[in-house]
């Protein structure tokens, strides 16, 4: 229940500041009733992160946080489409019971916490923290698949490091880090190596005491009631000069490890700590190798649930085809299977039987051999998470099964959904871009796609992460999941339906079809689409907005149109809250100018759209605009600069005809300077270019990091400007970006670049360059430069180059990379890697292959090689 009464809370203050700064919006609401009720949600956000299990309350919290923001928001409708001018008597009366009602709820918690003395809201001691001294695996267990795990550990853990070691495991829980822990510890070269061994749970709600007592109880020594510097003092003493090996299981903190690591002497003979956890912070902090625990292939994983559900003795061939499917589904988490295997051990050897679990996955989370719930281990996780956090990672279940998350739009749907509690000095976005991180270190998000910066660009969930978000958000009335007729899951928010969230998507305003997540907000009895509370909008195929489209509190819209001139109807400009406006087309769209009158919006993603110049005069800023791309012949004068000044990423495309007389100059470039946060500016002209019009006048803010030119018909010697960048680390040049035969460096120092893109600059010849023109250079990518003679040997020499890809470039071309490879492994370098792909003469590549063999040239006249961590091409994500 903490999760939605905490999003409600944000949400609800998140509604009132957009209304306060809001120009005609804030004029119709008390600023007096704001402030009261504003001061009693802070203070009920504050009880809700640290007394989050009084379940009763968060309910209450939670429904009346929802009712106030619904007031608010329908008569914010309201007033948008009445554009009446005095405050409603309804609403000071409807606002004003919503007070009473929540300060009463406050009066409550305030008399709550002085009489039961509450401090926080940690959750109660389990059988899982025992503070028994015996470890949490009592036996040990079948390592299939961990043959690798176990060799790098022994390795490590005996190796000739004569100083003090720890070697984190980190991994998912469930994944087996105390499994290969326990059969390390117990492994006979352990025995012989080390003097002396221990083992400590320590678990989320650590005690020092009791950590300390089970190190010492290990090591045959009995302490009974001692202080805790005693007992360090004890332990420290018994370790000094003996070589020990001490596993600390669980550890979900650095404060746990900062209460014991001094009672662990250095002793200079090996001695070795190993630190199981699910938490990549730890790891990051402790600032050594680890060894991170994967899942298992589909051959282990069967002889695991083989082991578990038939004692080893094998699968009955009529069952084969089934269990097949239920591996399938346990996805390689030996938690899953074991768990499963434990079921079916149990359960009657029929056909029909096992086919009802294999088609139930649910059945995964709810049961296990003895009759817990397998979801424990991977629930403690969830209830450790700040609560400011929870419905973020509920929210994720919402997404289909499988499914590649995009992470920008994700972070888009939290801030859009009011999930993201702000935090000065920062923006929502950065906010919740230390959430996803924040998932990914407690390992419940998985990453699957890196930007070439090596931000993420997406991330997914296993199955039973997801299937645990769905299960708690049930349970704490998050969203509530219902599968109709044909097996489509709908799930709704609460018993208000406030919220309504379905796997489905639509054709047409009243036409839904099977397609993809289409999450809407909705009142009771009224269509979805009608709702003055729609506040998420998603279509993944053709759609649009109808003329008269007035969800004006609609906060994020993602269409996909191919029907040539759609406009944007004029009515957007109504949506007072609109935040996010994505949408992908064929063909330029015209957007209403009255945009710039929407101080809400923060990202605006248009394949190719059209605006014009805002009004001169008009008083409106978008503070909160990041995003701007793609629109096209937008003249930057000073006036858009200043409406516009928190801009990080803008996509420009300019047309100009040399008979017509319009030069780049009638666009102001020169003002591009003033936007000094912009990271990322992708820069493209239509139509053919001329060399006499120079980009002399062109100014860059010294903020960019990421800069895409396309058809610019710059000159080599324009490199000039783009070099003086300090933050560049990602240059494109595509399409004739920059004409001409030869690029020869002069003093020219790219000193932040690390990725250099270079596709179809056709004209180029000759490229003369030292290493010192890109001292920190990490990938060189180049694509259809047919006429480039070589790449530069001194490229070879840069110290931080990991990779060269030359594609479908001249022959000379690719033979010097080779070279370049060849010359550095003869030196020693093994670091670097060579892609190169060819078009057409097989009998030359064979004749390549038979002159290169080193492992790190990968060569190919189909595809190529797939062996990169991320994608070199990504660069409008």
């Amino acid at each position: 229940m903490a999760a939605t009464a905490h999003a409600s809370l944000v949400s609800l203050l998140n509604t009132m500041d957009q209304i306060q700064t809001h120009p005609r919006l804030s004029i119709y609401f008390d600023n007096y009733q704001f402030q009261s009720l504003r001061e009693v949600v802070y203070f009920l956000v504050d009880f809700v992160e640290n007394f989050s299990e009084v379940e009763d309350m968060m309910r209450r919290i939670g429904d009346a946080a929802h009712e106030a923001e619904d007031i608010i928001e329908v008569e914010a409708a309201d007033r948008i489409r009445g554009e009446s001018t005095t405050k409603s008597l309804t609403m000071l009366l409807h606002l004003q019971r919503i007070i009473q009602n929540i300060s009463s709820i406050k009066d409550e918690v305030i008399k709550f916490k002085e009489e039961t003395g509450f401090i926080n809201s940690m959750p109660p001691s389990s059988s899982l923290s025992s503070s028994s001294s015996a470890p949490r695996v009592t036996k040990k267990t079948n390592m299939l698949g961990f043959d690798r795990y176990v060799a790098q550990l022994l390795d490590e853990l005996t190796g000739y490091d004569c100083c003090r070691r720890i070697l984190p495991i980190v991994g998912m829980g469930g994944i087996g880090k105390t499994t290969l822990a326990r059969n390390v510890y117990e492994h006979s070269i352990m025995v012989h190596h080390f003097d002396v061994r221990a083992w400590v749970v320590v678990s989320q709600e650590y005690n020092t005491s009791d950590m300390l007592s089970q190190a010492l109880s290990c090591l045959g020594r009995s302490p009974k009631n001692k202080p805790d510097d005693q007992l360090g003092e004890e332990l420290y003493k018994t370790l000094s000069g003996r070589r020990y090996l001490v596993i600390l299981d669980d550890v979900w903190s650095v404060e746990a490890w900062e209460k014991i690591q001094f009672f662990f002497p250095q002793n200079d003979n090996g001695s070795r700590i190993v630190v199981t956890t699910r938490q990549q912070e730890l790891v990051n902090y402790f600032g050594c190798s680890s060894v991170a625990v994967g899942f298992l292939d589909d051959e282990n994983s069967w002889k695991l649930l083989c082991d578990v559900a038939f004692a080893g003795q094998g699968c009955p061939p009529r069952l084969e085809k089934i269990m097949e499917e239920i591996v399938t589904k346990c996805k390689g988490l030996p938690l899953a299977i074991r768990v499963i295997g434990g079921l079916l051990g149990k359960s009657p050897r029929t056909q029909e039987y096992w086919e009802k679990i294999a088609k139930d996955k649910s059945l995964v989370m709810e049961y296990s051999g003895d009759g817990s719930k397998p979801s424990s281990i991977l629930y403690t996780s969830y209830k450790h998470l700040p609560v400011w956090l929870r419905s973020c990672f509920l929210y994720l279940g919402l997404f289909p099964e499988d499914h590649e998350i995009d992470v920008p739009n994700l972070i888009k749907l939290w801030v859009a959904e009011g999930f993201i509690k702000p935090i000065k000095s920062l923006s929502l976005e950065q906010i919740a871009e230390a959430y996803i991180k924040e998932l990914i270190d407690r390992n419940l998000l998985i990453v699957t796609e890196l930007e070439i910066n090596k931000k993420v660009s997406y991330c997914c969930l296993h199955d039973l992460i997801r299937e645990l978000c769905i299960w708690i958000a049930e349970k704490e009335n998050f969203y509530y999941d219902q599968r109709d007729i044909a097996g489509w899951r709908h799930f709704i928010s609460d018993e208000r339906t406030r919220g309504f969230y379905c796997r489905e998507s639509w054709t047409s305003l009243e036409k839904p079809s099977v397609m993809r997540p289409l999450i809407l907000s909705r009142e009771e009895g009224e269509a979805p689409l009608k709702s003055r509370l729609l506040r998420v909008l998603v279509a993944d195929h053709e759609s649009r907005l109808d003329p008269s489209f007035q969800q004006v509190n609609v906060r994020y819209i993602s269409l996909k149109s191919y029907t040539f001139g759609i406009p944007i109807p004029w009515s957007i400009s109504l949506c007072w809250s609109l935040q996010s406006l994505i949408l992908e087309q064929w063909t330029r769209v015209v957007v209403p100018s009255d945009i710039w009158k929407m101080p809400q919006l923060r990202h605006i993603e248009i394949s190719l759209m059209v605006v014009e110049n805002p009004t001169p005069g008009d008083v409106f800023v978008l503070h909160n605009l990041q995003t701007l791309k793609l629109v096209k012949d937008l003249i930057f004068t000073e006036e858009v600069c200043a409406r516009i000044p928190n801009i990080r990423e803008l996509g420009i495309v300019y047309g100009f005809d040399k008979q017509a007389g319009v030069r780049r100059d009638k666009f102001h470039l020169q003002n591009f300077g003033r936007l000094n946060k912009l990271e990322s500016l992708q820069y493209s002209f239509l139509g053919g270019g001329y060399v006499s019009d120079r980009f002399e006048k062109l100014k860059l803010p010294n903020s960019l990091t990421k800069l895409i030119l396309n058809n610019c018909y710059m000159v080599w010697s324009d490199m000039a400007i783009i070099a003086l960048l300090p933050h560049l680390q990602l240059l494109r040049l595509e399409q004739r970006a920059v004409v001409g035969a030869e690029w020869n460096f002069v003093n020219e120092e790219f000193r932040s670049l690390k990725h250099l893109i270079i596709f179809n600059c056709d004209d180029m010849f000759h490229w003369i360059a030292e290493k010192s023109n890109f001292p920190v250079l990490e990938t060189l990518d180049l694509w259809n430069l047919d006429k480039l003679d070589k790449v530069p040997w001194d490229i070879g020499e840069i110290p931080t180059l990991e990779r060269i890809c030359v594609r479908y470039c001249t022959k000379s071309a690719s033979m010097s990379a080779m070279e370049i490879l060849e010359e550095q492994e003869n030196l020693g370098n093994q670091v670097l890697h060579l892609g190169i792909e060819f078009k057409g003469d097989p009998m030359w590549m064979e004749k390549v292959k038979q002159r290169f063999t080193s492992q790190n040239l990968h060569i190919s006249s189909k595809g190529f090689y797939h062996s990169l961590s991320y994608n070199l091409l990504t660069h409008s994500r």
